[in-house]
């Protein structure tokens, strides 16, 4: 029967003389393996409760593909960090070492003199310098990500206050003949100014669109305007009819006097 990737048998079998202890630890994973083989073949059989269930079964009974979450070294120095958050990398570095290397009957068995277990804790005591230095380095390191972080935002607030500024002095083109005379920087500002005094229908068009698109945009507000759809923000809806600003018990200059006599007359 051919391998389903017989390409990375290939690859294992050409780097196998580099790998001295390729055979040793193929071993020992089949023999680990061995023991749920026969279970896990089992439950995965054809007519077998995995193979008969539906998607929605499978994606309900879906579970990690290990029982711990904090099996390898990561996991365990995140839950060793959580328990003791004062821990540094190079303490938490030597204690993993210390069990996992058989460390303890190292030292029973060379460290015999009290000497040596003096000259070790020097070591240790030494090896503090540069945890600390570290920390401070990874400190300095944020408050300057810090400021730069500041500086950028300053001067980016400022360019928008500058912008703000230009707009509000910047004239608006209300006559439609001249926005085919705009053009690069004087037709995206205006569109800009256009969308600051509260223009409609200009959400699709940016800065970065076609300047046809732009003056198209332009030209249908500015119709827009013309006709009374909308009004820039903060002007009086009723500024150019005179009689809008006329009283209610005033008589208007485009109606005569007497029918106004006569209406209040029968009022």
């Amino acid at each position: 029967q051919e391998w389903q990737r017989p390409d990375f048998i290939r690859v294992v079998h050409s780097m196998a003389p580099t790998l001295p202890h390729l055979s040793s630890l193929l071993c020992a994973f089949f023999s680990g393996a061995g023991k749920t083989w026969e279970r896990f073949t089992s439950e995965f059989a054809p007519g077998g409760l995995i193979d008969e269930a539906s998607l929605e079964e499978k994606e309900l009974a879906w579970m990690l593909p290990t029982n711990d979450i904090n099996e390898g070294a990561l996991g365990l120095f995140r839950v060793m960090m959580r328990r003791q958050p004062q821990l540094s990398l190079s303490v938490q570095n030597a204690r993993a070492m210390y069990f996992c290397n058989e460390t303890q009957a190292f030292m029973k068995q060379y460290f015999v003199k009290p000497e040596d277990l003096q000259f070790l804790c020097s070591m240790a005591w030494e090896s503090t310098g540069e945890d600390q230095k570290r920390e401070q380095e990874i400190i300095e390191h944020s408050h300057q990500r810090a400021a730069e972080k500041e500086a950028t935002r300053k001067k980016r607030q400022q360019k928008r206050q500058e912008k703000d500024l230009w707009l509000e002095a910047l004239e608006l083109v209300l006559d439609e003949t001249k926005v085919p005379g705009l053009k690069g920087e004087a037709l995206k500002d205006m569109l800009d100014k256009f969308k600051a005094v509260g223009a409609p229908d200009l959400g699709n068009v940016n800065r970065r669109s076609k300047v046809g698109a732009i003056r198209e945009a332009l030209i249908v507000a500015i119709e827009k305007y013309n006709n009374g759809t909308w009004r820039i923000a903060g002007e009086d809806e009723g500024e150019g009819d005179e009689s809008s600003d006329l009283g209610d018990d005033e008589p208007s200059a485009l109606e005569p006097i007497s029918d106004w006599e006569e209406t209040d007359t029968e009022d």
